[in-house]
């Protein structure tokens, strides 16, 4: 059987949040992903799954949205006040860095007394803090 609606063509993102503790701040970024900057419900986007690993402090928001829906990074940088948000792969237009070339760029895997944080740049959102705040 064929439908006369046209094809939806969908994307998944795979959110990985440096927050696993404070449940509520997870949700506002999950929620953030579902509706428009005016509050509207977007249609045809849901939140798939929302992993937290309290251990780690990390938690991973699966999304899946038509491909034009899904610009999550503003949202929640607008949604979730402290954020601050670093693209990967397909969602980092300029340079589609895989998440671990990301990481090394930015001096993730150094000791935090070898990292100026005054020096990273965002792609998105707030200037992180070495006391406080979310990465994405």
């Amino acid at each position: 059987m064929t439908s006369s609606r046209p094809a939806l063509r969908l994307a998944a993102c795979l959110l990985n949040v440096s927050e696993a503790r404070k449940k509520d701040i997870v949700e506002r970024i999950a929620t953030a992903a579902l509706y428009d900057k005016h509050g509207r419900m977007l249609p045809e986007t849901t939140v798939l799954n929302i992993f937290s690993d309290y251990d780690y402090n990390r938690s991973v928001i699966t999304i899946a949205a038509t491909r034009d829906q899904l610009r999550i990074a503003d949202e929640v940088a607008t949604r979730v006040p402290g954020c601050s948000l670093f693209l990967f792969g397909y969602a980092d237009n300029k340079e589609k860095k895989q998440l671990a070339e990301k990481r090394k760029s930015l001096g993730w895997f150094k000791k935090k007394t070898e990292i100026n944080i005054n020096d990273l740049k965002v792609d998105v959102g707030a200037k992180p803090s070495i006391r406080y705040g979310i990465t994405g």
